[in-house]
């Protein structure tokens, strides 16, 4: 039986197996489009199950519902074909369904599984780190990886990615000079590892180093930009220096260039930073003009999706900044809908905290701030469970602050200022906290 390139033994031609070879490669690159070399491996090759399994979890990995038709079909195929199979390969089937049925912690732990016998399956590798991402396990995306790099050839050509992966998981569990010295070594073995490079960024705006990050992510632009599928939110990541360095006409030039040319494309990463980058524009003052339309309309075509509460949390950002009142109640209904039928562990993440995140941000955009600050504030140390970076979940942090100014609660918004100065010692930072202890000083 042929194996791939990590060494692992695969049910299928030679083939198929080269084809899985090239989507693994173009999935850890940003790169191509693993799913399309997956169907051609599966259409050349039908009996060859691990594509049909490594499908359904790509699919729903990329925010595709677990009964859509692609997803259910895929599985079926992956089970049609399983007769043969190795365990391996039988657990990746295993994992695929445990997440389209909305068992996303199960499908992680069976990833897990499967690379305690075998730690260089790179599929269930990086699986497993895109699967903690979306829960905000910040710990396990650095551990994930901890536990198996020691098998990893240094050698193969994949190891620099891991290497990148695992200097985001260092970086998301606070450990930023390691997390620094990790990432810049992936780029060094190739410059265009996008996500190395998006691990570094991370750490230049956890360490609140703006100008270093502008000049890293300027310089590297031309490599990176081959990631393509990462190549808006390194870009978002640039954005966030610009911002928080007040040159908001940079950032809104960038994204007229590179996000909403792209919109269309229906990239979810690429809905969420658009979302995210208006709405820190907009708390900053800055003034987007009517960017928002065309973000809340393609949004909405995922609004009864709800396979991540992150996600609905930037359809509400866009649809409630886009002065679409329709819109808004759509989201409302569809989330009332779910919160009474739906099942699974995004749902109840849903019902825990992300409900309430989701009306506080709709209650900012409605300038009922008091209300906003009412739902943020009791579960700002849960937000951690609806996913997503520390650095992506920081707009919620920024919003809440935000609210607390203009609803008049000015001593709650210089504590959480003199908290955020603690952390984010930036110039705007700085000018924030003394306008708000001066309007105190003055109410007092």
């Amino acid at each position: 039986m042929p194996k791939d390139a990590q060494g692992l033994v695969v049910t299928g031609t030679a083939g198929s197996t080269d084809l899985l070879d090239r989507a693994i490669a173009d999935y850890y690159a940003w790169k191509g489009d693993p799913i399309a070399l997956l169907r051609e491996a599966t259409e050349r090759d039908p009996g060859f199950s691990l594509g049909h399994s490594a499908i359904a979890s790509l699919l729903t990995l990329n925010g595709v519902r677990g009964d859509n038709p692609l997803v259910t079909e895929a599985i079926a195929a992956a089970e049609a074909s399983i007769g043969g199979a190795t365990g391996r390969e039988r657990l990746h089937l295993s994992a695929a369904k445990a997440w389209a049925g909305g068992r996303i912690i199960d499908a992680a732990g069976i990833w897990e599984d499967i690379l305690l016998d075998n730690p260089t399956d790179a599929l269930a590798l990086r699986f497993a780190h895109d699967t903690y991402f979306y829960l905000g396990h910040s710990l396990n995306i650095r551990d994930s990886v901890a536990r198996v790099l020691p098998a990893w050839d240094q050698q193969s050509d994949t190891y620099g990615f891991v290497l990148g992966q695992y200097a985001f998981g260092l970086e998301e569990a606070g450990e930023t000079k390691r997390a620094e010295q990790v990432g810049l070594e992936a780029i060094r073995r190739n410059a265009e590892d996008g996500w190395a490079v998006h691990a570094v960024a991370h750490v230049l705006e956890t360490e609140s180093r703006q100008s270093e990050g502008i000049a890293f992510l300027k310089a590297s632009q031309p490599a990176w930009s081959k990631a393509h599928a990462l190549s808006i939110h390194n870009g978002w990541h640039l954005a966030l220096y610009l911002i928080e360095e007040g040159r908001i006409a940079e950032v809104l030039a960038d994204y007229d260039r590179y996000i909403a040319p792209r919109l269309a494309e229906d990239s979810l990463l690429d809905l969420v930073d658009a979302s995210a980058l208006l709405w820190r524009i907009e708390l900053a003052g800055g003034d987007v003009g009517d960017r928002w339309g065309p973000v809340a309309a393609q949004w909405l075509t995922h609004v009864d999706d709800h396979v991540l509460v992150f996600n609905d949390l930037h359809i509400a950002l866009a649809v409630s900044r886009a002065g679409d009142p329709a819109g808004v109640e759509q989201l409302r209904h569809s989330l009332d809908v779910y919160a009474r039928d739906g099942q699974g562990d995004n749902h109840e993440i849903t019902i825990d905290v992300g409900r309430r995140i989701i009306d506080g941000v709709l209650a900012f955009a409605e300038e009922d701030y008091a209300r906003a600050i009412e739902r943020l504030l009791p579960v700002r140390y849960k937000i951690i469970r609806i996913g997503g970076s520390h650095a992506q979940r920081d707009l919620l942090t920024q919003t809440l602050i935000v609210a607390a100014e203009r609803a008049g609660q000015q001593t709650l918004a210089r504590a959480l200022l003199n908290e955020r100065l603690a952390v984010r010692p930036t110039a705007r930072t700085q000018a924030d906290l003394s306008r708000v202890s001066g309007a105190t000083a003055l109410h007092s």
